[in-house]
């Protein structure tokens, strides 16, 4: 019997994460799922040599708990606007060519998707930053990466689709 490599138990984790947070209603709660599964994948990445796939999921990390609060006081708005050079200087300082590409890219998506405030244009956001991310899969060999992105993708469209013939309650 073989034991599994560090890099697959994280990718594992990371699975089962992304394969619950999508399904979740509410803001908060994606956030919370999003963000446990960006750590997940962070160590994940980096075991298989994916740097800027890494270095931008733990970017993930930073930006959820700057994301977190309702009312976003003032410094939360400054460590959330300042992700943004960041998240250049660590796609550059990683460069890998396309995979960096799709990372930086789906990572844009994402940050933007982080500071919506509407659930449905949140989601929206992360199902074009998970096409980005699927290429970066594909590119760096991540089953786990790519099997996840997939299911969250998935699971993104059936929340829109659920939360969108929800009733309103007054």
């Amino acid at each position: 019997m073989t034991v599994p490599h560090l890099s697959d138990l994280a990718g594992a984790a990371g699975f089962a994460l992304v394969a619950l947070w999508p399904w979740l209603s509410g803001r908060r709660s994606l956030l919370a799922g999003q963000g446990a599964s960006a750590a997940a994948f962070a160590l994940h990445y980096l075991l298989i040599g994916a740097t800027t796939g890494a270095a931008l999921s733990g970017l993930s990390v930073l930006q959820v708990a700057t994301a977190w609060p309702d009312d976003r006081p003032r410094w939360c708005r400054a460590l959330y606007v300042a992700t943004a050079p960041l998240l250049a200087v660590l796609a550059a300082s990683t460069w890998a060519g396309w995979p960096s590409a799709c990372a930086a890219t789906g990572m844009v998506l994402a940050t933007a998707a982080r500071w919506c405030r509407s659930a449905l244009l949140l989601r929206a956001l992360f199902l074009l930053a998970g096409a980005c991310w699927v290429a970066h899969d594909l590119l760096t060999g991540s089953t786990f990466g790519l099997a996840a992105d997939l299911l969250c993708m998935a699971g993104l469209v059936y929340g829109a689709l659920r939360d969108r013939r929800a009733p309103v309650v007054a």
